[in-house]
């Protein structure tokens, strides 16, 4: 018997993006499917527009919030109302990710095949030229956290899957039994590193990670560090990243994690004041002060309910 796949696309002003992001998944073969649409709080126009697109489309349920969850609290509320439906996995796709022909059926045949495996991502490229592989599973060491996750990544592609220890949030394939066991997304994140948090509390409870490189996704939204950001974003990366180092270091972490916290920062600050993007610069440090605060949210113990 075939599992029953929820996808869930969390959608905020997403426009083309979301539309190109379902039709992929409108395209995919594999037969047991069903899209949960998350909308987080998106303008008037882009409400109207989803409810006239996909308002009587039986494949696909709607969620309307009315407040802005976030990309961990919107995931929540669409990963809920897919095991509610019924869904055996469910895959996580954000609005500007879109599935490649096959990517689904690869993604499923991988934990159908491999009962251990909790969690499973794809080969994922850059929707921009020169379409270059942004991720082949991740390396994610508490250690390491702050190191560039372009010099981590995997190079070495092995079929039909391999073991990882964490994916990218943009396409997360989620089992059941694994969202049963260690809950959702932790909500205090709000955005950014709410999925290495996640795969760290599933290799805690002894499930595998893999990355099934023959399902490829194209993603248009990857930004480091140092690539440009807003002033929201640059707050939350800070923070975030503060927060999952606090709850999961050990004391022999931060023998590296301390220096190369503090050139990550360091670099940063001054990268973005001789751009004269004191916003920025006071955006990063306003999440560093929150991060150093704060140990983090608490995490949510399940998730929905079948």
């Amino acid at each position: 018997m075939k599992l029953r796949v929820g996808i869930v696309v969390l959608h905020w002003n997403g426009g083309a993006h979301t539309v190109t992001c379902i039709d992929s998944v409108r395209a995919q073969t594999y037969p047991e499917r069903f899209v949960v649409l998350v909308d987080n709080h998106s303008m008037p126009a882009e409400r109207e527009h989803l409810l006239r697109r996909y308002g009587g489309d039986p494949m696909i349920h709607l969620c309307l919030l009315d407040e802005n969850r976030g990309y961990a609290g919107g995931n929540n509320v669409g990963i809920a109302a897919a095991l509610a439906r019924g869904a055996d996995v469910v895959l996580i796709l954000t609005q500007d990710a879109a599935l490649a022909p096959g990517a689904l059926a690869a993604l499923v045949d991988t934990v159908a095949a491999n009962p251990r495996v909790g969690i499973v991502g794809p080969k994922v490229i850059d929707a921009q030229p020169p379409q270059r592989t942004l991720s082949l599973g991740e390396r994610v060491h508490v250690s390491l956290l702050c190191v560039p996750r372009t010099l981590l990544r995997h190079r070495r592609v092995r079929f039909p899957w391999y073991e990882v220890t964490g994916v990218l949030g943009c396409a997360m394939l989620l089992t059941r039994r694994c969202l049963e066991a260690i809950g959702g997304f932790d909500e205090q994140f709000f955005a950014y590193y709410e999925e290495v948090d996640l795969c760290l509390r599933a290799r805690r409870q002894g499930f595998v990670i893999a990355c099934a490189p023959r399902a490829v996704v194209v993603h248009d939204g990857m930004r480091g560090f140092l690539a440009g950001f807003t002033e929201l974003s640059a707050e939350l990366k800070a923070r975030n990243l503060l927060r999952l180092m606090r709850r999961w270091a050990t004391a022999a972490d931060w023998l590296l994690l301390a220096p190369s916290c503090a050139v990550l920062f360091a670099g940063s600050i001054a990268l973005y004041g001789a751009r004269g993007r004191l916003d920025i610069v006071r955006a990063l440090l306003r999440g560093i002060a929150a991060g150093l605060r704060q140990r983090g949210g608490s995490v949510p113990a399940v998730v929905g309910a079948g």
